[in-house]
């Protein structure tokens, strides 16, 4: 059982959260030095002072999101104890792994993405507010495009042609050095960071992300 019809509207597909995620982490590391995500296997992890987001892409085309805010999680610290996010949850979930967040009190909401829609587990009448948006404040353009817009304003990247032909080249793979060149050079704040340093840095991330351009000096 789940409650369908209380998924949040911002929560779209996930391979386009995942792409958005990706252009956020590659601002993120154009700026600083210690950016604030994870990587693991088809994983992103954010973690920031009030609690964090996950997005996680699994096989056969499922995918989880979740996450906590500290102060906005009503189903962690709403009622005597964490409500079960777990609740009717499919069994490809890393059921383990998640138990313990919930029963750390370190869950705000789970959502699985299966059968081309989210789902969560019911909630309890008393929770008003599971944390979603709040754990993504500052990271809002993982949901929509105006927002990711604006998270290149936030970083000072404010020239429109070049933010988006930077998120055209995340979503055809083709971000190289002179893309990453071209979108730190049109910023109207400049990083404290040498230029030198997070080139080579960022073009390692976007290695990592799966979205560098192919080496055409290394074997297909």
């Amino acid at each position: 059982m789940t409650n369908e019809p209380e998924i949040p509207a911002l929560l779209g597909r996930p391979e386009r959260m995942w792409e958005r995620a990706v252009v956020l982490v590659l601002i993120a590391v154009t700026r600083t030095a210690r950016p604030a995500f994870r990587l693991g296997e088809r994983a992103l992890e954010c973690s920031h002072s009030n609690g964090g987001w996950n997005l996680e892409l699994l096989p056969d085309g499922n995918a989880l999101f979740f996450g906590q805010d500290v102060d906005c999680s009503d189903t962690t610290y709403g009622g005597d104890k964490p409500v079960d996010l777990l609740a009717g949850a499919p069994s490809w979930l890393p059921h383990g792994r998640l138990r313990d967040l919930n029963d750390g009190y370190e869950l705000g909401y789970l959502y699985w993405w299966e059968g081309d829609r989210w789902g969560r587990a019911p909630y309890p009448d008393f929770v008003e507010d599971d944390g979603l948006a709040a754990s993504c404040d500052g990271y809002a353009g993982l949901f929509d495009d105006r927002s990711l817009a604006d998270s290149f304003a936030d970083a000072g990247y404010r020239d429109r042609e070049v933010t988006e032909r930077f998120t055209a080249g995340v979503a055809s793979r083709t971000v190289n050095a002179e893309a990453l060149r071209d979108l730190m050079d049109s910023t109207s704040d400049p990083s404290p960071l040498p230029w030198e340093s997070r080139v080579p840095s960022a073009l390692e991330w976007a290695q990592r992300l799966g979205v560098a351009e192919p080496d055409p000096q290394q074997p297909a």
